[in-house]
């Protein structure tokens, strides 16, 4: 039966994501917390007092910088503090506070050096979040598509390579992609689906090991295109709870 199996959000771009096992969600809106804060560096264009979208290329994140996979990361969003494991060190961060955020500067240029063009720079901006589109929404990955993708590209492919919101299980592969201008609900809550995923370099780095390979290149060379996934909006007020079946 449909289900929703897995529950992810990604308090910082590019850094690793969050599992829970429920999340209250509001209309319209992202997942609470998703992409709230981003990396950038010298060449990231963002002005504090006028904050709009950042795109993708333009931030610090996997598609160009594998060795972020190796952050272990935790984070509390009642005090916005993220925990960050580097090897056996692991320290702690209020990134609501201008000290907070300047250790967590120091310790992300010190880490990337010297792969990025200066200092790191944390980004954030009220009611912004640094998601691949614009438009408030969340992903979908079915975990069946990725299995058909195993079998295509002979190897495993660990499904947190997507870093996607909602992983859900129980529908034939590809069946997301029939699911455009219609409406999923799952624990009450209705999901309308509006776009498929394409993906990015991004899916080259296996979360497991930090290392980068071609699973995208292989992919388009294999099934014909790179699609993975798919884009809703968040309808209706309520709370997403893993386990949960699902209808249209």
């Amino acid at each position: 039966m449909p289900s929703l199996q897995q529950l992810y959000f990604y308090p910082i771009k590019g850094l690793q994501g969050i599992a829970l096992p429920r999340v209250s969600v509001e209309p319209g809106e992202r997942l609470p917390f998703d992409r709230r804060f981003a990396i950038g560096d010298q060449t990231t264009v963002f002005d504090d007092a006028n904050p709009s979208h950042v795109k993708k290329q333009n931030l610090v994140v996997q598609m160009k910088y594998e060795k972020l996979a190796a952050l272990e990361v935790a984070f509390d969003t009642n005090s916005a503090t993220l925990s960050l494991g580097l090897g056996s060190d692991t320290q702690q961060f209020a990134l609501e506070t201008p000290q907070g955020r300047r250790d967590f500067e120091r310790t992300l240029t010190a880490f990337m050096a010297p792969n990025i063009v200066g200092p790191a720079r944390l980004i954030s901006a009220p009611g912004l979040g640094f998601t691949d589109l614009s438009h408030k929404s969340v992903s979908l990955i079915n975990l069946n598509s990725v299995r058909a993708l195993e079998e295509k590209l002979g190897y495993p492919v660990d499904p947190r390579r997507f870093r996607a919101n909602l992983y859900i299980d129980g529908v034939p592969a590809w069946e997301e992609e029939s699911w455009l201008e219609k409406t999923l609900e799952i624990s009450g809550v209705c999901l309308k689906v509006y776009r498929i995923t394409d993906r990015c370099a991004a899916i080259n780095v296996n979360p497991q090991t930090a290392e980068r390979d071609a699973t995208l290149q292989t992919m388009r060379k294999v099934m014909g295109h790179i699609n993975m996934g798919v884009y809703a909006t968040i309808e209706n007020a309520g709370e997403l709870v893993c386990g949960s079946h699902f209808a249209m």
